[in-house]
């Protein structure tokens, strides 16, 4: 919808100039990009790819990381001494281990007041793994499927057959998710449209 032709894409500046700075070895030095964009084709193909990795990609990446990270004790963030401290008796490894590795827990109220103002110590580490996690795994509200008014002047025909298809898959997956609690089975939700953000927005 942006441009009817391949000459139109070869003749544009502004699209030239984005393929020279993304390749420069001194500005972008992305390797793999396009030097520059001779047809439709390919501008489309390098749209497709940048807004899958910043959008589905990362979904289903990002996001089951609270499943293993919200357990604190199963992925401590946290070491709390050097490693050359480490005992070299096998013996005493594990002891060192669960105390300089496994997080402390304070749920004190007047530190939960004060979080937002002061540094977390170590006394803290859970607390302060468990809000990163929640932080880097919180759903956006600018999801695949509701962007209808970002199209309002430009790209609308495209995205209204775009979001049939997402509205397929979306169907397709709740589905999917139904019969697998039914078998007792965890749901996966991470690809469904409804949970994709339109890009990484932490």
């Amino acid at each position: 919808e942006v441009f009817d032709s391949d000459e139109a894409v070869a003749s544009d500046e502004v699209v030239q100039e984005w393929a020279k700075e993304t390749t420069d070895p001194d500005k972008g030095a992305v390797k793999g990009f396009p030097t520059s964009f001779e047809d439709k084709e390919t501008v489309a193909k390098v749209l497709q790819t940048i807004m899958w990795m910043t959008s589905g990609l990362h979904a289903a990446v990002n996001f089951p990381q609270y499943e293993e990270y919200g357990y604190v004790p199963h992925k401590p963030l946290h070491l709390r001494a050097d490693f050359s401290t480490m005992p070299e008796d096998d013996a005493e490894i594990r002891e060192w281990m669960f105390e300089n590795m496994f997080p402390h827990i304070n749920t004190d109220d007047d530190w939960l007041r004060k979080s937002t103002n002061t540094l977390v110590t170590d006394e803290h580490a859970a607390i302060d793994s468990l809000a990163m996690v929640h932080l880097l795994t919180t759903p956006s509200e600018s999801c695949l499927d509701n962007l209808s008014d970002r199209f309002e002047r430009v790209g609308r025909e495209a995205y209204d057959k775009f979001l049939k298809n997402l509205n397929v898959i979306s169907e397709e997956i709740e589905a999917r998710n139904e019969e697998a609690e039914k078998a007792n089975k965890a749901p996966y939700n991470y690809l469904n449209p409804s949970n994709v953000p339109s890009s990484i927005d932490i």
